[in-house]
């Protein structure tokens, strides 16, 4: 095996336990020690690939983005209908939102402190999710059925009102995360909102 070949596996197999810590016990709670202890490793060696907690929590979201991403592709690739497609959308989406938000774990007064190390992963994360929005209602744009101003103006506006959503469910907590009969709520109001959405873009066929 090749020197960077034993490199990214080495990488992949540090990415893999600090999910497993993190998502135990948030970011706040986990020590590269902690880390280095569960792969019966030598902390160095962690820094030698990360050189902190946060590049190396960095990378374990531009994980969960990237595989987030290649699962909603492949999903809405095989559902041909608006709807259906924004909908398999909205559940994998709030699915990966529970994950991510459970993964931190971290004090609600703490979260500004850490955004900015993540937030040119998430503006690139949520261009990416445009895409795959937008390619939604490309698919349909000269159908007939739907109306579009502008499907990608149609594709934030829709990204735009589902984080509204998800934010609301955040509002006034003391610690992020989120349970389970809050995600069951949020689930039902964003499939709903996915169906007004798209009745919101049909054209009413002429009898």
């Amino acid at each position: 095996m090749n020197r960077s070949k034993i490199i990214k596996s080495k990488q992949q197999v540090i990415l893999e336990a600090a999910q497993k810590r993190f998502a135990v016990y948030g970011i706040e709670k986990t020590t590269m020690q902690d880390i280095a202890d569960d792969l019966n490793m030598v902390k160095g060696s962690i820094y030698y690939y990360y050189p902190d907690k946060e590049s190396l929590f960095k990378a374990v979201i531009e994980t969960e983005q990237s595989e987030f991403l290649k699962v909603i592709e492949r999903d809405i690739e095989m559902l041909k209908e608006p709807r259906e497609a924004l909908r398999k959308y909205v559940l994998n989406r709030l699915s990966y939102f529970k994950k991510l938000v459970n993964l931190s774990r971290m004090r609600a007064e703490s979260y500004n402190e850490y955004r900015p190390m993540i937030k040119e992963s998430m503006v690139n994360f949520r261009e990416k999710e445009k895409n795959v929005v937008q390619k939604i209602f490309d698919r349909e744009y000269n159908s007939g059925k739907y109306k579009f101003i502008d499907t990608s103006e149609s594709a934030t506006l829709f990204l735009d009102l589902l984080k509204g959503l998800r934010s609301a469910i955040l509002d006034e907590k003391k610690f992020l995360s989120i349970e389970e009969d809050e995600y069951k709520k949020l689930t039902e109001k964003a499939l709903a909102f996915a169906d007004i959405f798209v009745n919101g873009l049909l054209i009413k066929q002429q009898k």
